[in-house]
């Protein structure tokens, strides 16, 4: 599967979105429903994504790397430039923007 180096920005509970953002760091990898934008919402099954933490730029903002949760999902989807918002139903918790491929990734 593809994985790209995302600039993820977790949106705060007074934006409608967490009270704190996810470890991004356990066994258990965080996953969310994705919508890039100028993609319409899906109406059928949505794309989930994989996001793991590389580092944080700062409490809300992190370099992740992300990857779709199933190999079937549109790859094409995950190009550099790309940006996209995570929602946890039907609440927005994060935005964030596709940088470049991630070297070596698993």
């Amino acid at each position: 599967m593809k994985t790209m180096r995302a600039v993820v920005d977790w949106l705060k509970s007074d934006e409608g979105g967490r009270h704190q953002p996810p470890t991004g760091e356990s066994v258990t990898p965080y996953s969310a429903v994705v919508r890039f934008a100028g993609e319409p919402w899906p109406t059928g099954a949505a794309w989930s994504l994989v996001v793991k933490k590389i580092q944080a730029n700062a409490p809300n903002s992190w370099v992740a790397a992300v990857h779709f949760l199933v190999p079937d999902a549109p790859q094409e989807m995950l190009s550099e430039g790309r940006t996209f918002d995570l929602y946890e139903g039907k609440k927005r918790v994060a935005r964030g923007t596709i940088e470049q491929p991630v070297a070596n990734a698993s």
